[in-house]
This record gives structure tokens, C-alpha cells and sequence, in this order.
């Protein structure tokens, strides 16, 4: 059983490397929120995220069959309904702001993906699949973990550089505030799963090469 010093202790290793290798401190980042980021790599973005959104419940839906406690299913089972319920799902609403971007919705479904995009959406799908409880959760963390802040910094961005209104950054409106629930249960159920702290700590280190390693793609590279 996991105590709450070792869960404490456990947190703060986790957390630690978010704070090393932060999303948000990545140049597209950086640019997007001050407004110099050129709307043709914000059209690269929506572009090459969407294949990652699209298929982040099924990441929670892979976790959630092959996990054995009836709470850590539950929390899954809540993050996968805000994820994919109803018509304006998130999927759907990422493709509402590509559009406010000036894409049509098969400029995004259709998208050539870079490298980039590739490994990271095949490395979230084989560790929700295959990798250990506390390491898939740990994936995911390293993503929803950080998501509240990026998507206050965009929301910032967009609406004093880039012009943009309310209806037309709705998806990051809602992760602003789902995600602060999402990444706090859990950081719960990674401590109820843990029993290889050093096997966690590196999936969250390697998730996170490659979230800015997706990024890097993105900035580079603009068509």
C-alpha cells in the first residue's frame, strides 16, 4: 500500500519533471502567447493535434479495460464521457477552432503527419495498451498534467493577438477547468497503482520528450 509520504514524495518526482521539460516554455509556446507565431504554424498545429485528440479516448478506454480497481475504472470512465460525449465533443470542438484558423475539416482529417506526430500518438497508444497501470497513468499525466496552464496562456494569446472570440477557442475554455480535475485524480490513482516509482517516473519523462519533440515539428515546419 502506497503512504501518503510516499505518495507526497512520489508526486513531487512527478512533477519535478514537468517543471523541467515544460510545454509551455517550448518556443511555439512562448511565440503563440506574445502573438509573433505565424498563423501558418498555428494552422500546422491544428493540423497535426488533431490525430492525438481524436484518439485520446481511446487511450482512456484502452487503460480502462484492463484495470482491475473499480475507483481508478471510474475516474477513466469520467475523463473519457468529457472527452467524447455528445455532439460537440472534444474532437469536434478542436475542429471548430481549426476552422476559426481557416481550415476546412478534411484540410485536418487528412493532414500528411510529420515523424513527429507518428511517434507520438503510436508511443500513447502502445502504453495505454501494454505498459504498466501506473506508467499508462503517467502518460497520460504528463499530457493533462500540464493542459490548464498551456490553455490559459493560448486563451490569452488568441484573444489580445490574434482576435479571436470566446465561441472560437471553446476547447480550450473546457480543458481549462477539466483538466485541473482529470490530472488531480489522477496523480491519485497513479499513487493507488505504483509499485515501480523509477518504471513511472521514466514514462513521464520519456511522454514528455515527446510532447516537445511533437512541438518541435510543429514550429519548424509550416505548410
Amino acid at each position: 500500500m502506497t503512504t501518503l509520504s510516499a505518495s507526497t514524495d512520489l508526486e513531487r518526482r512527478i512533477k519535478a519533471i514537468l517543471e523541467e521539460k515544460p510545454m509551455l516554455k517550448h518556443p511555439f509556446y512562448v511565440e503563440w502567447a506574445q502573438g509573433t507565431l505565424p498563423l501558418a504554424k498555428l494552422r500546422q498545429f491544428a493540423r497535426q493535434f488533431y490525430p492525438f485528440e481524436q484518439a485520446f479516448p481511446r487511450y482512456l478506454s484502452a487503460i480502462h479495460t484492463r484495470t482491475e480497481s473499480p475507483a481508478i475504472r471510474q475516474l477513466l470512465l469520467d475523463n473519457l464521457w468529457d472527452e467524447e460525449h455528445g455532439e460537440r465533443n472534444h474532437p469536434v470542438l478542436w475542429l471548430e477552432f481549426a476552422a476559426a484558423l481557416g481550415l476546412r475539416a478534411d484540410d485536418v482529417r487528412m493532414a500528411e503527419l510529420r515523424p513527429e506526430t507518428k511517434s507520438l500518438v503510436e508511443h500513447f497508444r502502445k502504453t495505454a495498451r501494454e505498459a504498466p497501470l501506473a506508467d499508462a497513468l503517467g502518460t497520460l499525466f504528463a499530457f493533462e498534467g500540464q493542459v490548464p496552464a498551456m490553455s490559459w496562456q493560448v486563451i490569452k494569446g488568441l484573444t489580445e493577438h490574434y482576435g479571436f472570440e470566446p465561441r472560437q477557442f471553446e476547447f480550450f475554455s473546457v480543458h481549462l477547468v477539466a483538466d485541473i480535475a482529470h490530472a488531480g485524480a489522477e496523480m491519485q490513482a497513479i499513487a493507488e497503482a505504483c509499485s515501480d516509482e523509477d518504471s513511472l517516473v521514466e514514462a513521464v519523462e520519456v511522454a514528455c520528450d515527446l510532447l516537445l519533440s511533437f512541438l518541435d515539428g510543429c514550429y519548424a515546419e509550416a505548410a
